[in-house]
């Protein structure tokens, strides 16, 4: 016989899980040490997650233990779980941010709806918040089948979870196998929970059992802990000494559910009307359970008694629950459809006057059984209800119950269009595709299915395939009308300039031409962009520019200049036209009202294009920071084309500092990226990206071949379609590997085929092709003229560059004093722009001119993260540590600790220090502009 109990039990009772409880320890011990962290629990059905869960809390002494726990029946109900997780820290409410404060009292109904801002304020505020209630104890967020919770809360919960890193908060998740949680999980560490092994499993069975029993309930049911003690509390004496065949097949993962069909069965009808209503509603509301039970005449207080009484609910913290959640799931699916449309009507008739309006409409729906015009239009009132609190899968949800309750065939794919729309607002890719699909196999109208095409191209522009985006949209804008049509044809053009579809391009830009009311700005606009950029990038940039710079115009007043929508025409349009000074501090107001709306969406591809910007103008500390916030927030949401953009702009920079391994899983992911997206054969501006960090890291070669495959492909066009825009570099490449035949050649052909005449930083960068490639006085000649280019140009780091390359050609000329000049002007701007690998390179040929002297700036002995000059360059501006970490989404301990590293790195003593030394060109532009802008 197998006596219980022989195996050593931990927390809870828990019996085999010593290195599960490890795990958890060691998750506890970070966080009461200042470092936040996170694990998700994986396993199967009676695994042991809520068991594991339950012993975490048992453990974390000295903790606030917030819990949620998801339910099936309320995964409809945008953030109930985040509600229910972080009303005992409400009180901390007030020391959140006031936007974010707002938007999280308007999501879980603390405040009035309807409040501005972005759904990722609620994400940030939830952020926050645990921060805020960190700093008085440790807290340790548990969250219990997290496949169950509403989408809104998972995704705050999640976000939080990525984003908080030096604050005394664990998270613990546990999702059952096989299920699709609402929000993804990458990135976080996974701890899978297998069955118990034989020597611990036979710990969790009964006395008085056979010993050859035992071993064939461990293995039928894989250790499984549930499955054991429910299967071998049910067997037969006979069962139990062998003489009797055990039940087959014994119940294991999910066919666990069978076991407690007698249990369920056995019930009398009124026991069983309390358990289908306790299934039918959220955990713990007992009022309107009894009052149901009331009004169909009941005993309450017995029927809830023999529930509890024969093991199927449990009275907790003053409410009634499932045992285990899988009872649950075994009463819904025992109940007929009958019985479930009878409870859900008993509850909403049992809720009192001043219960939630949508707990009420969702438990009517439920129990329609045809159409109801009615219940349908307050089903679409619960959807308003649930966008105005940023519940855009909560409202989705809603919609899409609504339209088969909606008699009229047209409306009721018009709200299944909508449902659609506040789907893909949600982040629900795979909802959104699923919802777009039965609106376009039904029999919807033009309108309807124009609004689910052009959603389902913006969709896959941003976050899957931008071929297919074009498709898409081309279909969405022949269906549409007015600015629906617009506004389908401007994102039709944006996927033909990522494709490189020049043909494309001019083709949008006629039929927006026609389609654009002249007298709408936002629509001139649109139009007017599209076909500047046709004429530019068709050959024609001198017709191009006049509408760009009325572009640029038109989006620099009211009423478009504070509509987040055009902030991408506004970075391209003044890229194009090479007028970035002003578009930079107009660019980074907007993105600061983009930041306090949450508005992330818009957020990562303005922060790309500022970017690009900042790094044009020389602020290359404020582009690495850009683009590494932009790459974060990128991946976190799934973007994949705008994303590559900021990835590709993180490995120029990281390896302009000499992280070049860093450069190189920036261009790994990049590559990923584009290949999602299928931009991958048109990315010229990827290849040469990688040239240059190549170039950075002194491998010429490698230089030289990706620059040559690029000839190959498309004549070498550069990044903006330039002619033979990777001559500059390749030229460079050739020279230091002695190809100085080709290099001549290729300088050649670069000054014949640039547009005359040229622009000034164009000019300069022929200049210095040909000071390359020529004799020492010819080539001192052609130098000083690519410097005095340079002076008309805003591009700080190509002019740098050009002074080492003409200081180190004067120093291996013998002249050593001449070279001194250039060589320190070359090392003192690249110190200024933070570009420490080119800083040290202009020093080390300084050096060998015999120079001295210290520089003016000296140079940093460990370059600085991306997400370290972010902060150093808020708190340049005079933020405080709470303001920065609300303008990153971060929180005010995270910023701390990054701060510290930024002093510790560059030896700083004080604020001002910071400040002096992250003073940059962009902001003096911005401080002088402010006025006029």
């Amino acid at each position: 016989m197998v006596a219980s109990g022989e195996s050593p039990k931990g927390p809870g009772g828990l019996v085999g899980r010593d290195e599960e409880l490890g795990r958890i320890l060691a998750l506890l011990e970070a966080a009461r040490g200042g470092v936040a962290s996170a694990l998700v629990v994986e396993g199967e059905a009676g695994i042991g997650k809520t068991a594991l869960l339950d012993a975490a809390e048992e453990l974390a002494g000295g903790f606030a233990c917030l819990w949620a726990r998801g339910v099936e029946s309320e995964a409809a109900l945008g953030h109930a779980a985040l509600l229910e997780l972080l009303t005992p820290v409400r009180d901390r409410l007030a020391d959140l941010p006031g936007a974010q404060a707002e938007a999280l009292a308007a999501a879980l109904g603390w405040g009035p709806a309807g409040t501005p801002g972005d759904r990722y304020l609620v994400a940030a505020a939830t952020l926050s918040l645990l921060a805020a209630a960190a700093e008085r104890a440790p807290v340790l967020v548990l969250v219990d089948d997290l496949h169950w919770v509403d989408r809104e809360s998972a995704a705050a919960l999640l976000f939080a979870a990525r984003r908080l890193r030096r604050d005394s908060v664990a998270f613990l998740f546990a999702v059952r196998t096989g299920t699709r949680p609402p929000a993804p999980l990458e990135g976080l560490p996974v701890l899978a929970l297998a069955g118990l092994p034989p020597s611990h499993a036979a710990g969790l069975l009964p006395d008085r059992l056979a010993e050859g029993v035992a071993a064939r309930l461990v293995e039928h049911t894989r250790g499984n802990p549930l499955a054991l003690s429910e299967v071998a509390g049910r067997l037969t004496p006979a069962q139990r000494l062998g003489a009797a065949p055990l039940p087959d097949p014994l119940p294991v993962g999910d066919r666990l559910e069978l076991v407690y069909e007698p249990l369920l069965t056995g019930l009398s009808a009124p026991a069983w009307r309390a358990v289908l209503l306790c299934a039918a509603g959220p955990e713990g509301a007992t009022a309107a359970l009894v009052t149901a039970l009331r009004r169909d005449g009941v005993d309450a207080g017995a029927a809830v008694d023999e529930a509890e009484g024969r093991g199927v609910l449990v009275r907790d913290r003053g409410g009634l629950r499932f045992r285990h959640p899988l009872l649950r799931a075994a009463a819904w699916r025992l109940a007929t459809p009958a019985q479930r449309r009878s409870a859900h009507l008993a509850l909403a008739g049992a809720l009192p006057g001043d219960a939630a309006r949508t707990v009420r409409t969702w438990h009517l729906a439920e129990a329609a059984g045809g159409s109801d015009d009615a219940l349908a239009d307050e089903l679409v009132a619960v959807a308003e209800e649930d966008r105005a609190r940023r519940g855009f899968a909560a409202a989705s949800a809603a919609l899409e119950r609504a339209a088969p309750l909606t008699t009229d065939p047209g409306r009721a794919a018009e709200r299944l269009a909508a449902a659609v729309g506040d789907a893909f607002l949600a982040g629900d890719v795979e909802r959104t595709r699923a919802l777009a699909a039965r609106v376009l196999d039904g029999s919807a109208g033009r309108a309807a299915r124009a609004q689910v095409l052009s959603t389902l191209g913006v969709l896959e522009q941003y976050a899957g395939s931008v071929p297919r985006a074009a498709e898409l949209l081309a279909a969405a804008a022949e269906l549409a009308d007015g600015s629906q049509r617009v506004w389908a044809l401007a994102e039709l053009g944006h996927t033909r300039f990522r494709l490189g579809d020049l043909a494309g391009i001019g083709d949008v830009a006629d039929r927006l031409a026609e389609a654009a009311d002249p007298g709408d700005p936002g629509q001139r606009a649109l139009a007017e962009f599209a076909r500047g950029i046709a004429l530019t990038v068709g050959g024609d940039p001198a017709a191009g520019r006049p509408l760009l710079a009325d572009v640029l115009e038109l989006l620099r007043s009211p009423p478009l200049r504070d509509d987040p929508r055009y902030l991408i025409h506004l970075g391209l349009a003044a890229g194009f036209l090479g007028d970035v000074r002003d578009v930079v501090a107009l660019g980074e107001r907007r993105l600061a009202e983009t930041r306090e709306r949450g508005a992330l969406g818009v957020l990562v591809p303005g922060l790309a294009l500022m970017a690009a910007g900042r790094a044009w103008l020389g602020d290359h500390a404020g582009a690495f920071a850009d683009a590494g916030e932009a790459a974060e927030l990128g991946e976190q949401l799934g973007y994949a084309a705008d994303t590559a953009v900021a990835v590709e702009m993180l490995a120029w920079q990281s390896a302009a500092r000499g992280l070049h391994d860093d450069a190189r899983r920036a261009l790994q992911r990049a590559r990923a990226l584009t290949d999602r997206a299928g931009t991958t054969s048109v990315a010229a501006h990827q290849a040469i990206t990688a040239a240059f960090c190549a170039l950075c890291r002194g491998d010429l070669a490698e230089t030289a071949a990706l620059l040559e495959a690029r000839i190959a492909a498309d004549g070498g066009l550069g990044s903006l379609g330039e002619p033979l825009g990777v001559a500059p570099t390749l030229v460079e490449a050739y020279v230091g590997l002695g190809r100085t035949a080709d290099a001549a050649a290729l300088a050649e052909r670069y000054a014949a085929v640039t547009p005359q005449p040229p622009s000034p930083p164009t000019a300069a960068l022929v200049a210095r092709c040909r000071a390359l490639t020529a004799a020492d006085e010819e080539a001192a000649e052609a130098f000083e003229a690519a410097l005095a280019a340079h002076a008309q140009a805003p591009d700080a780091f190509e002019a740098a560059r050009t002074h080492l390359l003409y200081g180190a050609r004067l120093r291996r000329a013998g002249r050593r004093v001449a070279a001194r000049e250039q060589l320190r002007a070359a090392q003192d701007a690249f110190a200024a722009m933070d570009l420490t690998a080119w800083a040290r390179r202009a020093a080390d040929e300084l050096g060998a001119t015999g120079a001295t002297a210290r520089p003016r700036r000296p140079l940093a002995s460990e370059p600085l993260t991306s997400q370290e000059t972010r902060v150093a360059l808020l708190v340049a501006r005079g933020l405080s540590n709470r303001e920065v970490a609300a303008a990153l989404f971060l929180s005010p301990k995270t910023v701390e600790h990054h701060l510290a590293s930024v002093f510790r790195k560059r030896g700083f003593r004080s604020r001002t220090e910071l400040a002096s030394a992250f003073a940059t060109a962009a902001e003096q532009i911005e401080g002088r502009e402010d006025a006029g802008l």
